[in-house]
């Protein structure tokens, strides 16, 4: 330790910041890092007979100032001079970006004569030495992080030519592994998805669409790779992905640095590297295959999906299964009669009922609803009680907002108070935080307010326009034997209907929860 810290009426802060290092360490399970650093510098302190007021704590690990906006709040401070010193573990934790950063920190520190505290040396910015050192350990910092990202890309790409498996997570189909003896993962096939894999490659062959396939595994009840419904850009990347001929494949989309608007922004880099290489993992498709399914997503002569078939259910895409949020279905032969089709959940155990049934118990819960608005709102009109309220609210705000402009008046006053000198550096931090809780409680509360008057006019202007719409769906559906018609009335309304029947005694015990498209 170089110095000794005299504090007698100074004030310190610190500044916590994981590195990539110690994001691998922790991941290995060396423990919580900025945890561990606080500690470290709270017995540095004690020995130094050092007061820290304040912790810095960034939670991103990121390359520049601009990505790390606590870092951005310290140096504020440190402008304003409200710190005699900032305490960090090491100087690399401030700046490990570009020239422009580490000349951004070296000269505000300099400028607002704060010093630099880590356990092992004190830098005083106004000591030339103390400066030049500082600098150099950035410049140090700077070219360290340089290598060790070039040497993790050199490795990565090192990798991929050795047909190793590097991404994060492994495809739909297989599994991935540590291989023995050596470094690196690869990848082994998942039998029962590995089959879900040929079956797709095996319908594309058989010229059936992206949608249909997609189709087949949702009715089928095929997990997807995220364990849920099947979508078309799923089953494409499964058909263009050629880890399945036994291929790794990277593309090196590293971003390159711009100025734009006097900013430094990250692009795409249009000249990115495209590696395809034999892995050394076990394929799923043959390379016969594969070719044949290419071309003939290439010349986009993959028949598109069957004609849509007429629409027989006018709760298609309204009805939901309560217990898994899946959509209902459509069967053309109810299990305790033959003659009527019935809705059911295809994918749970929630019990099925005759749509004749289901559809007449919603419309009577529409006319329910109906009624129910109609009273509420006939209510609100004779009481004026939404008038009211409103205007409760509304003098709410003006005296919030009174208070707000008698804060930031008192936030003004505190520096002229500071500059008299009548505060103190103490005082000063002490009341200025307790006046910037106030104010963003102050505004939080104005930001409520104005949200409960935008309900309340909400419930009152959507119940005016709602009821003649819903009285119109009401006496209109059963006029129609049009399918699609009745399905557009419902969904005028309606935004979706649950429904759960579970150990039911009768055809009619089953439960119809509406969400009405109201606000």
């Amino acid at each position: 330790m170089g110095k000794h810290i005299n504090n007698n009426m100074e004030y310190y802060c610190a500044y916590l910041r994981k590195s990539r290092k110690d994001q691998e360490l922790e991941a290995q399970g060396q423990g919580e890092t900025l945890a561990r650093h606080e500690k470290m510098l709270q017995d540095f302190a004690a020995r130094q007979n050092i007061k820290i007021s304040k912790f810095y704590r960034e939670v991103v690990s990121g390359e520049s100032i601009a990505t790390r906006p606590v870092m951005q709040e310290l140096l504020a401070d440190v402008e304003k001079g409200l710190w005699n010193g900032v305490l960090v573990v090491e100087v690399e934790r401030l700046a490990r970006g570009d020239t422009m950063d580490q000349g951004l920190v070296s000269q505000t520190f300099k400028y607002s004569n704060t010093k630099i505290i880590t356990p092992l040396k004190v830098y005083d910015p106004n000591n030339d030495f103390d400066e030049q050192y500082f600098e150099f350990g950035l410049f140090m910092s700077r070219q360290e992080y340089r290598t060790i990202n070039r040497r993790l890309h050199s490795g990565m790409i090192a990798s991929v030519k050795e047909g190793k498996y590097i991404c994060s997570y492994p495809p739909y189909g297989y599994e991935k592994y540590k291989l023995k003896g050596q470094k690196g993962n690869s990848l082994k096939p998942i039998p029962e998805q590995a089959r879900i894999v040929k079956y797709i490659f095996e319908e594309c062959l058989k010229g059936n669409s992206i949608t249909s396939i997609k189709s087949t595994l949702n009715s089928k009840c095929v997990p997807s790779p995220r364990g849920q419904e099947w979508i078309q850009s799923t089953v494409r990347q499964i058909l263009r992905n050629p880890v399945y001929i036994g291929k790794i494949k990277w593309e090196d989309r590293r971003t390159k640095k711009k100025i734009i608007d006097g900013k430094v922004v990250r692009v795409r880099n249009p000249d990115s590297e495209l590696i395809l290489v034999d892995g050394i993992h076990e394929p799923i498709i043959e390379k016969e295959t594969f070719e044949e399914v290419q071309k003939i997503l290439d010349s986009h002569i993959t028949p598109s999906a069957k004609p849509r078939a007429k629409l027989n259910n006018a709760l298609s895409g309204i009805l939901k299964c309560e217990i898994c949020g899946k959509t209902m279905s459509m069967v053309l032969k109810y299990p305790r009669d033959k003659k009527k089709p019935a809705l059911r959940c295809i994918y749970c155990n929630n019990s099925s009922t005759v749509y004749e049934i289901v559809e007449k118990k919603l419309l009577d819960s529409l006319s329910i609803l109906l009624r129910e608005y109609e009273l509420d709102y006939n209510e609100m009109n004779n009481n004026n009680q939404t008038e009211t309220l409103l205007e409760i609210d509304r003098e709410k705000i003006n005296q919030k907002q009174e208070l707000l402009e008698k804060l930031n008046i008192q936030k003004n006053n505190l520096y002229d108070l500071l500059e008299q000198g009548i505060y103190d550096k103490e005082t000063f931090l002490n009341r200025s935080n307790l006046i910037n809780e106030n104010i963003s409680t102050t505004q939080k509360e104005i930001v409520e307010l104005n949200i409960d008057i935008e309900k309340l006019e909400n419930v009152i202007n959507n119940k005016k326009t709602f009821i003649p719409k819903l009285q119109n769906v009401i006496d209109t559906y059963w006029k129609t034997e049009d399918i699609v018609l009745k399905n557009k009335l419902l969904k005028s309304v309606l935004s979706k209907v649950t429904y759960k029947k579970v150990n039911a005694k009768t055809p009619e015990d089953f439960t119809l929860t509406l969400y009405p498209k109201l606000f």
